[in-house]
């Protein structure tokens, strides 16, 4: 992700070195002079200008004259054809300050353009997630499956599209259907569930680059197949399940990237299955 912003940051420089580097004059109506570059222009309301003295908001109203340049040389030259007296380094000072600053402004609203993308939008309608997930098994079936594994196609679907809720950091609903598998020797579990429930999201910063930490609930329910070879026993059920996702999720345009710890119950009324491990997964926006 670093690497993304290297090149922005690349791309910024070079276009401030293509671009010429022009001045800007603006006399008031009461005959001051002010030299530097004009950072926003919101003709009719008013104009800022920067130069080494600082940012100066002035309202059109009270401007005569405005001369855009294209060096500080020709900020001299007015100022001689005006008929006054200017020291060439203060000018030269304030059209450097005012070229800073417009860099600094140009540099910021790219850096906001590029952090966007690195969060969900609300212009989306939906993203699809692929998932994998491994889980440490515990509880009366600890001892006999230790382990489980599986994976998951989720679809999120904001709160904005569907119109039902809008909160800051509720976000949408989360729906999956998943494949889950446990064995150990003779012994094993396999259920393919589907389930459902609601999304959170909070925005988060580090240093410059934004991402948001996803909390989801779900429930549902499944049909597992339950081998037992040692005694000849196989069996099928419907069994009830619920699931809890909690991590990161990173952004880069409409591709996103999440790792996630996660809770899995399987409802059993002698033994249900109990489990907590990690997700890792990937998806789309769209």
């Amino acid at each position: 992700m670093r690497f993304v912003h290297i090149i922005a940051v690349f791309i910024i420089s070079v276009t401030m070195l293509i671009l010429p580097l022009s001045a800007d004059i603006v006399i008031t109506k009461d005959d001051m002079i002010l030299n530097g570059k004009i950072l926003e222009d919101k003709k009719p309301q008013h104009l800022i200008l920067a130069n080494s003295h600082g940012t100066f908001t002035i309202r059109y109203n009270l401007i005569k004259e405005i001369h855009r340049t294209e060096s500080f040389e020709e900020d001299v030259n007015i100022f001689r054809t005006l008929g006054k007296l200017v020291s060439e380094e203060e000018v030269k000072q304030n059209y450097t300050a005012g070229e800073k600053n417009l860099e600094k402004k140009f540099e910021k609203n790219q850096n906001k353009k590029l952090n966007k993308k690195f969060l969900r939008d609300d212009s989306d309608s939906a993203i699809l997630m692929l998932c994998f997930f491994a889980d440490k098994n515990f509880g009366d079936l600890t001892s006999v499956l230790s382990y489980s594994s599986g994976g998951s196609l989720s679809v999120e679907i904001p709160f904005s599209t569907t119109e039902i809720y809008s909160r800051r950091y509720a976000y949408g609903l989360d729906s999956e259907v998943s494949f889950y598998y446990s064995a150990d020797g003779d012994r094993s579990i396999k259920g393919l569930n589907a389930a459902m429930g609601p999304l959170w999201q909070i925005p988060l910063r580090l240093s410059d680059y934004r991402f948001s930490f996803n909390i989801s609930a779900l429930a549902g329910a499944g049909w597992y197949s339950i081998t037992n070879d040692e005694v000849g026993k196989n069996e099928t059920a419907v069994k009830w399940n619920i699931s809890a996702n909690a991590g990161p999720v990173f952004r880069v345009a409409p591709i996103l990237v999440s790792t996630q710890l996660r809770l899995d119950y399987i409802h059993d009324r002698i033994a249900p299955m109990q489990g907590a491990g990690l997700t890792i997964g990937a998806g789309y926006a769209f």
